[in-house]
């Protein structure tokens, strides 16, 4: 049951998350008050765009679908639809929050469809060179985040419902808004910080842990591949520090579970071929 690729990472991470919100019931509102920059430009563009690699299995599943389906019209054109419309809906709300953070003036429309159709073409172009079993394991792999992606979003909002709890930029600014301690829960309250749907999906990058398993280029590189994935994860723009460290937890024990029943129904398709 347990990933033994990352077993002992995973088990650290666990534990340093486990002292991580220790500190953070007593130290949750200074660590963020001091840590908290949403006027730099780094973490703007991370706070924009960190949390879409969960996201981009969707354009490649999309890409996958039309190459190993070009003899059948109504697949090769939903998976067009698919990559066009996941990879134009990116850019938007990429752009949208660069606009929030006044990191542009506006949004222009044409750039995002432009945006989309360019990064299509190119998704397109490398799928299609790469061998029929790549692109079935491509596809599997999208497959298992994109149900990843709908669990852990299932859950992130349902203890959203329990914590109840305000945005701190949203306190920092004023208005009718107060700091709580994440492990006091207020049931069905208006505020939705805690946990943070975006940190929940940028943790969906851990899913990229189960390229080595899939392909042998990857197998010397697991360590590297471990700490860049929490690398990616943990540079956030303008969250709360125990809602980073929780949504860490969390994704945790998915990654140590599901990753390995992923690679025992993965083996017994590729037995089927």
């Amino acid at each position: 049951m347990i990933n033994k690729s990352y077993k002992f990472g995973y088990l650290t991470v666990i534990i340093l998350c486990v002292i991580a919100m220790g500190v953070g019931a007593k130290f949750d509102y200074l660590i963020t008050d001091t840590l908290y920059s949403p006027t730099n430009a780094f973490g703007i563009l991370f706070e924009a765009f960190a949390y879409l690699p969960i996201y981009l299995f969707v354009p490649f599943f999309g890409g996958c679908l039309m190459i190993r389906n070009q003899n059948k019209a109504y697949l090769f054109i939903f998976g067009l639809m698919i990559m066009l419309c996941s990879l134009g809906l990116f850019g938007y709300v990429g752009a949208k929050h660069l606009l929030q953070r006044n990191f542009i003036g506006k949004i222009n429309p044409y750039l995002c469809g432009i945006f989309s159709g360019l990064l299509s073409a190119f998704l397109f172009i490398f799928l299609r060179k790469l061998k029929k079993s790549s692109l079935r394991k491509i596809q599997s792999l999208c497959s298992f985040a994109l149900f990843y992606l709908m669990g852990e979003t299932a859950l992130i909002f349902a203890v959203k419902k329990i914590c109840g709890r305000d945005r701190y930029e949203d306190i920092i600014t004023g208005g009718n808004f107060a700091f709580a301690d994440w492990f006091r829960p207020v049931f069905f309250s208006e505020g939705s910080s805690f946990p943070s749907g975006h940190v929940g999906a940028a943790m969906g990058i851990m899913t990229l842990l189960l390229l080595p398993f899939l392909f042998k280029a990857f197998q010397k590189r697991k360590l590297p591949l471990f700490i860049f994935c929490y690398y990616i994860f943990f540079w956030r723009g303008a969250q709360d520090y125990s809602q980073t460290v929780y949504d860490s937890y969390i994704d945790c024990p998915p990654g140590i579970v599901y990753d390995e029943q992923y690679k025992i129904r993965e083996k017994k398709g590729a037995t089927r071929g």
